[in-house]
């Protein structure tokens, strides 16, 4: 993994930079001002960090790297943590943000959510969001109430916390959804089937429905509407689910036919996506191929050993994810979590089936 950071030379950037080698596993460093933008610096950068106190030459930063790299993964260190700086920095693209007061353990957890391809906001603000929509749960006028002066308590709906999501359609909710995971415009068109145009249209929709006015805001929203997170579980359990964009943060690894990737009764340690060819399961005799995830099942048996022989059955390409970084990506990501459960209950059946016959 190259990390690019740019901060105005001195003591913090070398401290920083540092840091980062000495904490990410694998990880190169390197070191910009900014005079040079992301893409001058020669090297294929895969996170992108700003020292955010420099405001104008960081969101300006941060905008080309959005137009110049979408999927690039931004983390702003932030003294003053504050929504409406965090908001600007939302608008111009960036996914993480980080109080400088935090831990080197909370910047690697960033680091590795932001990888793989999520969202991350400071500690206090996720409090603060957790809080308000908390409050909005408890205070917010139902449909029925809204606009008059009556003062009866009437009961409230599951959905009383979304007011604003009540008056968007399916399709707008699912546009919301996609915006919000940070997939651009053209990759939700792509995804629901539809034109750039009316992926345009829903979202301007959505912006006056949740009135906001800018694409970071409505994400920001999104995060407290119980809708939105209804839409992401249901492609989780539809299977459309990008893995490969959540493990984006593991370099391809490539293996010869006939290599053993792990054998039965091994201890579990990583779990395997297939980016090409094809792995035969042994003891099973089912052949495996390309966008297929392995070894899920021995990470949460209880005694975290291997169900069966996996081998390469012609040359193969993986990305290996450690089981420490696949347990931590199902504990922040519900997406992912709700994906390899299903996924888990589909081939235990599927097991089932094969031992009747």
């Amino acid at each position: 993994m190259l990390i690019l950071f740019i901060a105005p030379a001195g003591l913090f950037r070398d401290g920083v930079a540092r840091l980062l080698g000495d904490v990410v596993d694998g990880a190169e460093v390197k070191c910009a001002d900014y005079t040079l933008s992301p893409f001058d610096s020669g090297h294929t950068v895969d996170v992108l960090v700003l020292d955010g106190d420099y405001l104008p030459e960081a969101l300006t930063t941060a905008s080309v790297s959005r137009h110049g790299a979408p999927n690039l993964p931004v983390l702003a260190l932030l003294t003053s943590v504050d929504p409406q700086t965090v908001e600007q920095f939302i608008s111009a693209g960036v996914a993480g943000h980080l109080g400088k007061s935090e831990s080197a353990n909370a910047l690697v957890s960033a680091l590795r959510l932001l990888a793989a391809g999520g969202r991350h906001l400071p500690s206090d603000m996720r409090l603060s969001a957790s809080t308000t929509a908390s409050t909005a749960a408890s205070t917010a006028p139902t449909p029925a109430t809204a606009g008059t002066a009556s003062t009866d308590t009437l009961p409230r709906s599951a959905n009383a916390a979304d007011p604003n999501s009540d008056f968007l359609t399916p399709r707008q909710l699912q546009v919301l959804a996609l915006a919000a995971r940070g997939d651009s415009n053209k990759s939700i068109a792509r995804q629901l089937n539809i034109t750039e145009g009316t992926v345009k249209v829903h979202l301007y929709t959505v912006y006056k429905a949740l009135k906001v006015g800018s694409r970071g805001q409505a994400s920001v929203a999104a995060a407290r509407l119980q809708k939105i997170g209804d839409v992401q579980l249901h492609h989780a359990l539809d299977g459309q689910l990008s893995i490969s964009r959540l493990l984006t943060y593991t370099a391809p690894t490539r293996f010869p036919s006939g290599h053993v990737l792990f054998h039965k009764d091994d201890r579990s340690d990583a779990l395997y996506y297939m980016v090409r060819g094809t792995v035969m399961l042994e003891e099973i005799g089912i052949e495996v191929g390309q966008g297929t995830i392995l070894g899920e099942i021995g990470l949460f048996s209880p005694d975290h050993r291997r169900t069966c022989t996996a081998r390469c059955k012609s040359e193969c390409e993986l990305l290996v994810v450690s089981a420490t970084d696949a347990m931590r990506l199902y504990y922040q990501d519900p997406e992912f979590a709700t994906f390899l459960i299903h996924l888990i209950t589909r081939r235990l059946e599927a097991d089932k089936l094969r031992t009747k016959r």
